[in-house]
């Protein structure tokens, strides 16, 4: 059986030598996120469990959106069922024209852990900066069709069709096989080389706005909140953010509207949480996953649009489709951190870095909810919809923190049209 060796106490190469010392096989050793994966019959793994320092986990099935079974976890809706779908394009151009030159992003490098990506798709070429296979799969193109559509959403472009950024560079890190089925430990190597990529760019002393250096990591997808802080998925996203700066952004999951159903890594208090709404109609998404976490905390932290997301078709180089879910809604909010970074270094210079972990501590003075809905973060909005606009606001204000953006909400609350209110802020 496939264990995660997670060290306490111990330093990895001396947990690597009791696991070899109790005849552990195909053991794969993963520094930069702290932990190792073996195999171990039950014997190996009672006597390894009986080492003070360290922690076993059997390997976890980690998928996208749901966890159980079902024919198309990614929820495509059938074309009599769509009455219109959220174009990106016209969502976001006005605001990225509203700078000159206009804000797409550039210098934002997001990491997608995904199903693959077809990067020959007419709105993907050239997007993709490094690519590796922690699948069993036999290439990193997207053969399942879910990480094309959310590379899309991120930074696709052509002609009147685009994602949020598209100036983002992208990273194909393939941690589901073709019939949409991973593991863990698949998810945990893929976030030890994107840790271990910051270092290399670290090393070679390039700019955090370099194609080759990683800022953020897209997670749509996951696995089961067991309610352990040291589940090798929770470890590996705290260290990338605490060690190597990274930002974690997680989906949710689509498992409402039941309670405590959020996905992990998403359960992390390191990790950005976002849930769905609907598109056309301010109130959750019914399937959007809902806390308390298994331990307890609020989440998720943001929501965003998850309902008819026009997307990239991982079926041919020029097809488009529309679906739904908490995976879309996730690349959403990456490619708006990739417009507020743009602006940022534009005001403060190049070598600041915004992410939404900065805005976190202001997030009821800039996210909006429905009327009578708390203004606390609660287990179904969370701090709610990020309004983009009161961010832009608030970057290129010297205000402070809550006066500053409290004038732009008042009368952004007044707001009819939930595109106004995220867009235009005013």
């Amino acid at each position: 059986m496939r264990y995660a060796i997670i060290p306490k106490e111990l330093a990895l190469d001396q947990a690597e030598r009791e696991c070899r010392g109790v005849g552990a096989k195909n053991i794969k050793p993963l520094p930069a996120a702290k932990q190792l994966f073996c195999d171990l019959d039950e014997e190996q793994a009672k006597k390894l469990s009986a080492v003070a320092g360290l922690k076993l986990k059997p390997v976890q099935r980690v998928a996208t959106g749901r966890l159980a079974p079902a024919p198309n976890p990614a929820l495509p809706l059938q074309l009599e069922d769509i009455v219109s779908s959220l174009n990106l394009y016209d969502t976001f151009n006005e605001l990225r024209q509203a700078y000159s030159p206009p804000l797409i992003g550039t210098g934002l490098t997001v990491a997608v852990c995904d199903s693959g990506i077809r990067e020959t798709h007419e709105a993907l070429e050239g997007k993709v900066v490094y690519r590796a296979n922690f699948s069993e799969s036999e290439s990193t193109t997207d053969v399942f069709g879910h990480g094309t559509g959310v590379a899309y959403v991120i930074a696709g472009e052509f002609g009147q069709r685009s994602g949020v950024a598209p100036g983002a560079s992208l990273m194909n890190l393939k941690v589901i096989n073709d019939s949409g089925e991973g593991t863990d430990e698949m998810l945990v190597e893929a976030i030890d080389r994107v840790c271990s990529l910051v270092e290399q760019a670290n090393q070679q002393g390039l700019p955090t706005t370099d194609p080759m250096y990683p800022n953020t990591i897209n997670v749509s997808v996951g696995g089961e909140d067991d309610g352990d802080p040291d589940n090798p998925m929770r470890v590996a996203c705290r260290t990338a953010v605490e060690k190597y700066g990274l930002q974690v952004i997680a989906a949710a999951g689509n498992q409402g509207p039941k309670l405590t159903t959020l996905m992990c890594p998403a359960c992390e208090p390191k990790v950005v949480a976002v849930g769905g709404i609907k598109t056309w109609e301010f109130t959750v998404w019914e399937e959007s996953s809902r806390g308390p976490t298994v331990e307890g905390a609020t989440k998720p932290d943001f929501v965003c649009w998850a309902e008819s997301i026009e997307l990239a078709s991982h079926k041919g180089d020029s097809e488009y489709e529309v679906k739904s879910g908490t995976s879309f809604s996730t690349p959403i909010l990456v490619g708006v951190d990739g417009l507020l970074w743009d602006l940022a270094r534009r005001v403060y210079g190049q070598e600041v870095r915004v992410t939404y972990y900065d805005w976190m501590p202001y997030a009821y003075a800039y996210c909006v909810k429905p009327e009578g809905v708390q203004i606390a973060k609660d287990n179904s909005y969370g701090y709610g919809l990020p309004a983009v606009g009161v961010m832009v606001n608030r970057l290129v204000k010297t205000t402070t923190p809550i006066t500053g953006m409290m004038e732009t909400m008042v009368p952004m609350v007044m707001v009819v049209g939930m595109m106004g209110m995220m867009i235009k802020g005013v």
